[in-house]
């Protein structure tokens, strides 16, 4: 399955290299507040017609805004989407099952002080 980052791969490299925390972090540094359609096209990797046939059906995910003709984007928008798109990619750390089986040492030992702690505060 591809990672949240398949489309960027520039953009998973950089960020390892330059331990940026956020993709807003990121994104800043090399966009500005507001972008057009390419640039989107450029971050998402999506086609610029595919974004411009979502908009006008209305189901692209990504809020917009027009200024005169131009149509722009928040750069926060966007980050909170690519975001959005990793934690809700199947080989995300947070959304991967744990193994079944028995519980590690760490995993024992945290339950048996948390059930001390519980009976400590109870007495």
């Amino acid at each position: 399955m591809a990672t949240c980052f398949s489309r960027l791969p520039a953009y998973a490299w950089e960020c390892a290299l330059f331990n940026f925390v956020t993709s807003l972090e990121y994104l800043s540094t090399r966009y500005s507040p507001t972008l057009s359609i390419p640039d989107v096209s450029e971050i998402t990797g999506e086609h610029e017609q595919t974004i411009r046939n979502r908009l006008s059906a209305g189901d692209y995910p990504i809020a917009s805004f027009k200024i005169g003709k131009r149509r722009l984007f928040r750069l926060q928008d966007i980050a909170a989407y690519i975001d959005q798109m990793c934690l809700a990619d199947a080989s995300h750390p947070s959304n991967k099952r744990p193994k079944p089986g028995r519980p590690t040492k760490i995993q024992q030992l945290a339950k048996r002080q948390a059930q001390q702690n519980s009976q400590i505060a109870g007495s």
